[in-house]
């Protein structure tokens, strides 16, 4: 049975993505349960779906915008080197959708994105470091709003493949995105959840739960001024992991939270959610 995750976690519209039967080959050490990521022969392929929104107590009243998405992802993990473990994600296809108060239109960023790597490495403790992402600039969506969605797939496992740790640190800092300046950056510690079975594969669920603060100002295309925004976004995600090939098999995650936008002289309060799952592609 396939698990299925509905998940809360990050974002407003203008920080949207601020918000997984084995066929790739992978390397293996052998000999017992694999927690760390292993050498990629052939990149892994995932599947991702989102959606989530926001609600903005304006002088007019609440106001909101929707958001969903949908991408295919494919995953290389290279040699592990002295800063970290390093990676490649390529965003195969994405379409996202916005919808709300604020007008709807559809974006297919599937030509922007094809064969445009992002690569990398992620330290013990989950921070990212990108060595290459590609030049993107369409609709307020940069590669800095892409690198969160390539985020989604990366995660710390225990510090030397050693289980016995408990539970250890998660962090990670990103660009704003949406056309904004600033950073988003999760601060929380993952540990094992238990057990479960997905596609018929014994797997160990890790959770991660945190807080993700976001704070970024700028004038998005299409906005008549200047905002700012803060959010902090309570964030809980599961990672399934199959420790026999040391492979991500699922994503989900969920958070809630809210802060303030502000623009023109006005102040105002905001709410925002978000859900993802992530699923390994047969």
């Amino acid at each position: 049975m396939r698990p299925t995750f509905h998940t809360r976690s990050t974002a407003t519209v203008p920080a949207i993505l601020a918000a997984i039967v084995l066929t790739a080959a992978c390397s293996s050490s052998g000999g017992g349960p694999i927690y760390e990521f292993q050498p990629t022969e052939a990149p892994l392929r995932y599947m991702l779906s989102s959606e989530g929104g926001n609600d903005i107590d304006t002088p007019a009243g609440t106001q909101g915008a929707t958001y969903t998405s949908e991408a295919t992802l494919t995953l290389q993990v290279g040699e592990a080197v002295e800063n970290g473990t390093t990676f490649t994600v390529t965003i195969e296809s994405m379409v996202l959708e916005t919808g709300g108060d604020f007008g709807s239109n559809v974006i297919d960023l599937t030509d922007d994105v094809t064969g445009k790597p992002f690569r990398g490495w992620m330290t013990w403790d989950g921070e990212l470091t990108f060595t290459e992402t590609p030049d993107i600039s369409r609709d307020n969506l940069s590669s800095a709003d892409l690198q969160r969605v390539v985020s989604a797939l990366l995660f710390p496992l225990p510090p030397g493949g050693d289980m016995a740790v408990g539970s250890w640190a998660h962090r990670v800092t990103l660009p704003m995105g949406g056309g904004l300046e600033g950073e988003s950056v999760y601060d929380g510690s993952i540990a094992v959840a238990g057990d479960t079975v997905w596609n018929g594969i014994q797997a160990t669920v890790f959770v991660s739960e945190g807080v993700l603060h976001i704070e970024g100002s700028g004038q998005p295309q299409g906005a008549p001024s200047e905002i700012e925004l803060v959010n902090d976004v309570e964030a809980r995600t599961l990672y399934i992991w199959d420790y026999e090939r040391g492979v991500l098999l699922a994503v989900g995650g969920s958070g809630e939270g809210g802060g303030e936008i502000s623009t023109m002289g006005f102040s105002m309060p905001m709410a925002v959610f978000s859900e993802l799952d992530i699923q390994l592609v047969p």
